[in-house]
């Protein structure tokens, strides 16, 4: 959990450790924002997920998912299940952040043991978190508070792309710098960003101009919605700059046999343990006739 202004904390939550940190639960108030992240294709976790993100959506917080899909390698089945998953976070969450696993084995090398593969996957997902405490954090002469991603995030029901690039020149195409095989690769199609860049304090006007000019171009087809600028107590010539995108589009396509999580008898299951839950006496059906 990370303080990230006044009444708002950050989140980070894993699947495989919710039972261990489901106490936390209690503890998230509205305007917080929760990362619940989830790696796809077994479909036994498929009810504990939904279930989770249930409880979690039930704190009315700002709810983000991470969703990593499986290697190929792993079989054709495994992909379909996590496409399913994928739909279904998306549906619950109020934005999805996806990782493609095959992208991510393209990382890194052949010889890189499985636990240090594990850590470094897990590190481009905790990469993403960090993006949004950052820009959150960072408060400068054009600040981005919650409420600005909030409502950003809220006014388009789509997958996000959230990425941090640091460097001390762009001479080479800035898509270079901002691409990896684990990332979408149909980011700059989004329909909104929010942009928030840190520079240090030898970082003259022409430099600050060009990379604007280089971002805006590059992202053409998306409304800049907010920009966000603040110093960076460092040395050098160095800029540090984070992007918010939505609207982007989804990495498969829904499949055709997928059925929503609000349909019935699904939903009233669902509805129904999560009042027991809570303690609370629910009433599956209305006495009224107009039911």
């Amino acid at each position: 959990m990370i303080n990230v202004g006044k009444n708002v904390q950050i989140w980070n939550i894993k699947h495989a450790d919710y039972e261990n940190q489901c106490h936390l639960v209690n503890e998230m108030e509205r305007d917080d924002i929760c990362f619940y992240r989830f790696i796809g294709g077994n479909s036994s976790e498929t009810e504990d997920f939904i279930h989770h993100l249930d409880e979690l959506k039930e704190k009315k917080c700002l709810l983000l998912g991470i969703f990593r899909f499986p290697f190929r390698f792993e079989g054709k089945k495994r992909m379909q299940t996590a496409i399913h998953q994928y739909y279904w976070m998306k549906e619950i969450c109020d934005s999805v952040i996806f990782f493609h696993g095959d992208g991510m084995l393209e990382s890194i090398d052949t010889t890189t043991s499985f636990v240090n593969a594990n850590e470094i996957f897990e590190s481009y997902e905790n990469k993403a978190v960090k993006s949004l405490e950052d820009m959150l954090c960072e408060t400068g002469v054009m600040n981005i508070d919650a409420q600005d991603v909030k409502t950003f995030i809220k006014g388009i029901k789509g997958p996000l792309f959230l990425h941090t690039i640091d460097g001390d020149s762009f001479d080479e195409p800035l898509k270079y710098l901002i691409s990896a095989p684990y990332l979408p690769d149909n980011y700059t199609d989004g329909k909104q960003m929010i942009m928030n860049i840190g520079y240090t304090k030898e970082v003259h006007m022409e430099a600050f101009k060009n990379i604007n000019l280089r971002l805006n171009d590059m992202f053409h087809k998306a409304d800049l919605v907010k920009l966000g600028t603040y110093l960076m107590n460092e040395p050098g010539n160095r800029f540090r700059i984070t992007m918010l995108v939505n609207g982007i589009d989804d990495p498969f396509p829904q499949p055709e046999n997928f059925k929503s999580t609000h349909s019935s008898p699904f939903w009233i299951k669902r509805k129904w343990e999560l009042m027991l839950k809570k303690g609370k006496n629910i009433k599956l059906f209305s006495s009224s006739k107009n039911a």
